[in-house]
């Protein structure tokens, strides 16, 4: 196996659980994830094999998965309503959003959408986002910058 079959320091993960409770980290040593079925250790999720069944201090579990762009969506710290990824598509397809394009985004909201549009154009193009509420635009700032994207 290669090294991108395991998780790692700083990894974006998802643990998926009970009753389809799912839980976005960042990989942090020496942090603790406290949940509603337990505590889990973060140095117990990094170097593990993506897939591999995580038990809590109380024994219950969650796998250990890499995210998909669908999951970081459905589970960022929300500010209000979301686009959700059929809305998103419909907006991408009827845009022609590409790598290398410009767009501008008005309502940044917690982030969603400027997160599929930066994949998007990619690291050639440019994504334009303003949003008027203070609070709000922290929230995307800190939701954009947990899964990697500045």
């Amino acid at each position: 196996m290669t090294e991108d079959n395991y998780s790692k320091e700083n990894d974006l993960v998802l643990l998926a659980g009970p009753r389809g409770k799912n839980l976005l980290i960042n990989l942090q040593p020496g942090e603790k994830l406290q949940t509603h079925v337990g505590e889990i250790e973060h140095n117990d999720l990094i170097g593990k094999v993506w897939g591999t069944r995580i038990f809590t201090h109380l024994g219950k579990f969650f796998y250990l998965l890499q995210p998909n762009l669908n999951d970081t969506l459905l589970n960022l710290k929300r500010s209000g309503t979301i686009l959700y990824p059929k809305d998103i598509g419909y907006i991408l397809m009827n845009l022609d959003i590409s790598p290398g394009k410009r767009v501008i985004e008005a309502g940044t909201g917690s982030g969603g959408l400027t997160v599929v549009l930066a994949k998007m154009v990619g690291a050639s193009g440019h994504v334009y986002s303003y949003e008027v509420r203070p609070e709000v635009q922290r929230l995307a700032e800190k939701n954009i910058r947990k899964l990697g994207l500045e």
